[in-house]
């Protein structure tokens, strides 16, 4: 099942892109939804692998503390996106923690019950491990995006992204609500806070975004995108 207030289907979640209505169905049918509040832990580094989470609403972010008590964040998990697939087929425990960032609505899918059906449907199998791997080629870019891209850049591509998943993008005045702190935005984009509010600042000096608290108006859409390719 989906979530009644969301317009997703397992059909826009990467890993499942290739199947068909039937399969869809033998997959819903093993999962159920899992609520999740604001600030609250989908799991910890180190726990039990128990299955994989579909983003139906809401964000979570993935990350690792270091030794030294650092926060190091790994990815953010919005709709319709997948987590916890790793250890589908790598085994181990639980790799990284996850937290929600919003009250979030999670489609949860057991361990157990899925490797099952894969075994039992081979053709199932080959379709998603099609999927997985086109999910692996998307964050190896991201990695190199990392390595390569200068921060205000990086930015600029993050501000697109989260511009294009609001839906709104065609508004007069397009805009985002950015509902995570300078901190985290830093550490998500490999970088510092002072270096994200001089890049913000940048943007600002250039006209391409207004800020108002924690909106930020996009004066120049197109600078925008020039600056994220």
């Amino acid at each position: 099942m989906i979530d009644k207030s969301s317009k997703l289907t397992l059909k826009d979640v990467p890993l499942f892109s290739e199947l068909d209505v039937t399969e869809f169905r033998q997959i819903t049918a093993l999962s159920r939804l899992i609520k999740a509040a604001k600030n609250e832990f989908i799991f910890h580094e180190g726990d039990e692998f128990k299955g994989l989470y579909i983003v139906l609403k809401g964000s979570v972010k993935i990350f690792k503390i270091s030794k030294e008590g650092k926060e190091y964040i790994l990815h953010f998990i919005t709709p319709p996106n997948i987590f916890g697939d790793v250890p589908l087929f790598t085994g181990g425990d639980c790799p990284a923690d996850v937290q929600a960032l919003q009250d979030t609505t999670l489609l949860f899918v057991p361990k157990n019950e899925f490797l099952r059906l894969l075994e039992e449907n081979p053709k199932l199998s080959f379709k998603i491990m099609a999927g997985f791997a086109a999910r692996l080629k998307s964050l190896s870019i991201k990695a190199a995006e990392l390595s390569l891209t200068e921060v205000i850049n990086r930015l600029a591509g993050y501000l697109l992204k989260e511009l294009e998943n609001s839906g709104n993008i065609n508004l007069p005045e397009p805009h985002i609500k950015l509902n995570i702190s300078i901190a985290t935005l830093a550490s998500y984009l490999g970088t510092i806070s002072a270096t994200i509010s001089r890049a913000m600042k940048k943007l600002r000096d250039n006209n391409i975004i207004r800020i108002h608290g924690k909106i930020i108006f996009i004066e120049s859409l197109e600078k925008l995108k020039e600056l994220a390719e």
